[in-house]
């Protein structure tokens, strides 16, 4: 039978005030900070755009290529967006684990 490997730093042993204490930690949360909110902001607020826009109004009831209408065509988009954002998300995270790590050293890792 295999042995299971055993992590570098158990979960048991990380102490998160410490961790969050740290100069590395503050600069993790403001940098997914500058990033999540217009994020979600741009996200929902074309999402709402859309439905406040063909709900509410006629603004997006005309046909804008053959029988599909500007809502279709607006809705449609809304999935590049959220592919965009999350691609530029995971991009991003590619520097916040390093943050991550720096807080995790610079606390004294373990116990």
């Amino acid at each position: 039978m295999s042995k299971s490997a055993e992590p570098a730093t158990p979960a048991h042993s990380i102490q998160p005030a410490r961790i969050a204490a740290t100069p590395a930690f503050g600069r993790l949360v403001r940098a997914r900070n500058r990033f999540a909110l217009p994020a979600t902001v741009l996200g929902f607020g074309a999402y709402l755009l859309v439905i406040v826009l063909s709900g509410f109004t006629k603004v997006l009831s005309g046909a804008a290529v053959g029988v599909l209408s500007w809502t279709f065509l607006l809705t449609a988009l809304i999935f590049p967006l959220v592919w965009l954002l999350s691609a530029l998300y995971m991009r991003r995270a590619a520097g916040w684990d390093a943050l991550a790590a720096q807080a995790v050293a610079q606390s004294g890792g373990a116990r």
